[in-house]
């Protein structure tokens, strides 16, 4: 590994630089950036840049995530030979990336893409389009974290091809969820409302199937004006289909990290919650 004043590159490695970005200004358009950077038979470094058209909606740890998967994609544009190369080293600001990449791709797949707590992972399309593609490389990938937007000049430039990247979002959103406006003036905050195995009075906001695990993921908000969580916004699970927009008395289980629906009581008359 060597560092130079360009920023830590392997001379004997594909380097690749990757990054995402998320507007929710801009109704969270979002794009990627990939600089790839190698060493010559000459010794010197060589760069090839890449800014795909963006995507009209995406969180930005979908975009981290996303950003891995395409430079992956244009390494093997760019290098129809990639045994030229020891290794990838794929590097990423995204800490959410780097501290989960490899449990992405040698335990969640062998655990039903669940965490050790049993939850549901987020965002397993894209882990698994990531994982697909590492598997198909020719060489080893490694990926490491590199911080964001200071000295090295190739995250730099990935950062700023990334924002170009998302300024033409012409393409769908990663992951589709049916949503309806929210009522409550707050943004929302996963695990912010307590599981304590209580009754408790919720509005289903959005919904969202994951087909891996086989279950829904709702966001929803407390609409109980005596609940010390009235107007929180949360995210639990339930094995069964609700609607957007219902007003429901629910039991939730007794799990903060797995936070789920045990049983639904009651539905509720919206009128009677609206605020």
């Amino acid at each position: 590994m060597v560092i130079t004043q360009g920023g830590i590159h392997d001379e004997e490695a594909l380097n690749i630089y990757t990054d995402g970005s998320s507007f929710p200004g801009k109704k969270r358009a979002a794009g990627v950036g990939v600089v790839l950077m190698w060493v010559d038979e000459a010794g010197n470094s060589q760069t090839s840049e890449y800014a795909p058209t963006g995507y009209q909606s995406a969180t930005i740890d979908e975009m981290e995530i996303q950003a891995c998967t395409v430079g992956l994609q244009e390494a093997m544009n760019v290098f129809p030979d990639l045994g030229r190369f020891k290794r990838i080293l794929l590097f990423s600001d995204s800490q959410y990336v780097t501290d989960n990449f490899v449990s992405a791709m040698y335990v969640w797949p062998k655990r039903a893409w669940r965490g050790a707590n049993g939850t549901p992972v987020k965002n397993i399309d894209l882990w698994r389009r990531l994982k697909k593609e590492v598997t198909t490389c020719p060489i080893r990938v490694d990926v490491r974290w590199v911080k964001g937007h200071k000295s090295n000049i190739y995250n730099r430039a990935a950062d700023k091809l990334a924002k170009k990247s998302a300024a033409m979002p012409f393409q769908k959103p990663l992951s589709v969820s049916q949503t309806t406006r929210k009522w409550s003036d707050r943004k929302t905050q996963r695990g912010c409302v307590t599981f304590d195995g209580r009754t408790v009075k919720i509005r289903i906001i959005s919904t969202k199937y994951d087909k891996y695990v086989k279950e829904y993921e709702y966001r929803f908000e407390v609409i109980d004006r005596e609940d010390l969580s009235y107007k929180d916004l949360d995210f639990v699970w339930y094995k069964h289909l609700l609607s957007r927009n219902k007003c429901l008395l629910v039991r939730v289980n007794s799990d903060q990290n797995h936070p789920a629906i045990d049983e639904v009581l009651e539905e509720l008359n919206p009128d009677d919650y609206k605020y």
